[in-house]
């Protein structure tokens, strides 16, 4: 009898279900991004930054990385060894641009990966996607390497 008890709760729980409810649709239409915010920093070699945004509607997000700029070096020939200038140059190789939610670890404040892309500069969005209303962060990451040095960068941000 009490090998039966566990068989007899498995068909109660199976009989319980409903095989004919048909799936929830997602909201439709997306609102259109209605707000772009712009974030600009600077980028240290094998860095990360964070910015925070707040979506007030369920929408489109759309993110475009503008520019990517190396700093300009003063010369100073007086260091040891000497500084020779280096002229500001734009970055023509990939960072790790991050949609998410902000998350706590063990070294401080993080983006938590939403959707993320490896891209160079572009005039058009290299992250596209949908969001909830809510705060989120993009976080922009060298994480091949490519930097020179310090480097400018400016980020778009749209959504609703």
């Amino acid at each position: 009898m009490l090998r039966l008890a566990p068989l007899s709760l498995v068909l109660l729980l199976l009989a319980a279900c409903d095989r004919n409810t048909t799936p929830v649709p997602v909201p439709s239409p997306v609102a259109p991004a209605t707000t772009t915010e712009t974030y600009s920093g600077t980028l240290s070699p094998k860095g990360t930054n964070l910015h925070f945004f707040q979506v007030q509607e369920n929408g489109q997000v759309l993110v475009t990385l503008t520019q990517l700029v190396t700093v300009p070096v003063a010369e100073n020939p007086a260091a040891n060894p000497p500084v020779p200038a280096a002229p500001a140059t734009p970055v023509t190789g990939a960072v790790k641009l991050t949609v998410g939610q902000q998350a706590l670890s063990t070294i401080g404040v993080t983006c938590s990966s939403l959707k993320s892309v490896v891209t160079p500069v572009a005039p058009t969005p290299q992250l596209t996607g949908q969001a909830l209303k809510g705060t989120y962060c993009i976080s922009i990451t060298d994480t091949q390497d490519v930097l020179p040095r310090p480097t400018t960068y400016t980020i778009s941000v749209a959504h609703s």
